[in-house]
């Protein structure tokens, strides 16, 4: 007895082993230079192979099998990315020297096949205005795709060098015009060899063909070489991995369809491919992480597919912010029309999770995965690197999966929960205890209960 409870034990311990073996997967990793530290991102067939969604099963081994030490790399923010400010075209506008009201002229932008823009600049009647007075400019923005959030002039010398009050205002056709920014200095000052400049004139995002830069009449005109349009920074998307997997109909639940990922992924985003074009329909859709667990709401929306023209509109994606969950449910409003003919499919977009591990040992190195004993061991990132994200953070290198394919360590028998020596003895052992408890307690019970000696009746005794 006390061999087989120790044979238990041992194979009890040999589960919790920390190598290669008790992992079902791997993918070799190539490094490159000599790096104290080096970042990887997670492939999409650990996602499909590990056991736990919160991919708590997943190791880096060296060359020699040997446990280095990981952790996971938090998120980051969404980036902004700042746009190159963009060059504008410019057009002076001109008067005879008593015009002062810009109200009373009509502008033409004349475009030539050739290429060549030119203004021509009239009164309301028709009447062409020619002058040599620097009234304004017009900055021609109809080929923007986005709006502008400031405008940046240049110059050589301000009038004076002192300082002017611009107005900027918008314009779809030339004619109405809208105003956007009433009174913006630039400044253009020296003094004892120092130089403090203005050029940037800040508005609200303003989307339109045409802006006017304009002054004063008792101001100067002022020759602007050149005038740069900014954008304003937008978020920079991440790289979104996709998946994607056929809809089957859920039998006798009419509008219900069925998607199996295959993998537990971060999702960010679900795209429903709609089998039929002109389709217009109320949805929900629900998610959850094996088959026994009750499906749980992920979101409601209304899905299209329109045709228009010689192309298509479709539903945008559905965000659903990193939601690790394999099994997806789409149901729609059959009172509504339903798909029609055919059967949806899921695209799953996900951002890839990436570690950094210590390039403890000689590699290759070996990221393992799929094991449903292992626990998590991955350390605080600011455990792992010293400094992290400051200029004092060792530098950290690449390393990337030598190949698509998918090497077997464990195989896949790594996947299911073996027999847990160690729990069946200790239960076997409480077990037998209380067995044996209950047998005491019987025996105890039956001697007390059973007539003592002293107190056995006297034989009768015959007096005849």
């Amino acid at each position: 007895m006390k061999r087989l409870a120790l044979l238990l034990l041992v194979l009890a311990h040999a589960a919790a082993a920390q190598a290669p073996r008790d992992f079902a997967y791997g993918v070799a990793l190539s490094t490159e230079g000599d790096s104290a530290f080096y970042q990887v991102e997670l492939p999409a067939a650990v996602y499909a192979g590990a056991v736990r969604g919160d991919l708590g099963d997943v190791r880096v081994f060296n060359a020699d099998g040997a446990l280095v030490p990981f952790a996971y790399v938090p998120r980051s923010p969404t980036a902004r990315e700042k746009i190159v400010p963009i060059d504008l075209p410019l057009f002076p506008l001109r008067v005879e020297q008593p015009e002062t009201d810009l109200s009373g002229l009509a502008l033409t932008l004349n475009r030539r096949a050739g290429g060549a823009t030119t203004l021509s600049l009239t009164t309301r009647d028709g009447v062409p205005v020619a002058g040599d007075r620097l009234i304004g400019y017009v900055l021609d923005t109809s080929a923007l795709s986005e709006p502008l959030v400031a405008l940046v002039a240049n110059w050589t010398m301000l009038p004076r060098g002192v300082g002017m009050r611009f107005r900027v205002e918008a314009s779809d056709d030339l004619a109405n015009w809208r105003m956007v920014v009433s009174d913006a200095p630039l400044i253009d000052l020296e003094y004892e060899g120092r130089h403090l400049r203005r050029d940037r004139i800040e508005m609200p995002a303003t989307k339109a063909k045409y802006l006017r830069l304009s002054w004063a009449t008792s101001q100067p005109p002022l020759n602007l070489a050149a005038v740069f349009g900014e954008y304003a920074a937008r978020n920079v998307d991440p790289s979104v991995q996709w998946t994607e997997v056929g809809g089957m109909a859920v039998p006798e639940q009419e509008g219900d369809y069925d998607f199996d990922l295959k993998g537990t992924y971060p999702i960010d985003r679900i795209v429903i491919a709609l089998p039929e074009q002109n389709t217009v329909v109320p949805a929900q859709l629900s998610a959850r992480t094996s088959p026994q667990d009750p499906w749980r709401v992920i979101a409601s929306n209304v899905l299209y597919r329109l045709r228009q023209g010689d192309s298509e509109v479709n539903s945008p994606p559905i965000t659903v912010n990193g939601v690790a969950l394999r099994y997806w449910r789409l149901h729609v409003d059959s009172n509504a029309g339903g798909l029609g003919a055919g059967l949806p499919r899921l695209r799953a977009g996900w951002l890839p999770q990436r570690i950094v591990f210590a390039a403890r040992g000689g590699s290759p190195f070996v990221l393992a995965y799929g094991s449903s004993t292992a626990l998590s061991n991955a350390l605080p990132i600011q455990t792992m690197v010293p400094g992290y994200n400051t200029p004092a953070a060792p530098t950290i290198g690449v390393a990337t999966p030598q190949s698509t394919s998918v090497e077997a360590l464990g195989g896949a028998e790594r996947l299911t929960r073996p027999i847990d020596a160690k729990r069946w003895l200790l239960w076997s052992t409480l077990v037998l205890g209380v067995l044996v408890l209950g047998w005491m307690a019987w025996r105890l019970s039956h001697q007390m209960s059973a007539p003592a000696a002293d107190d056995a009746p006297e034989p009768k005794r015959d007096d005849a």
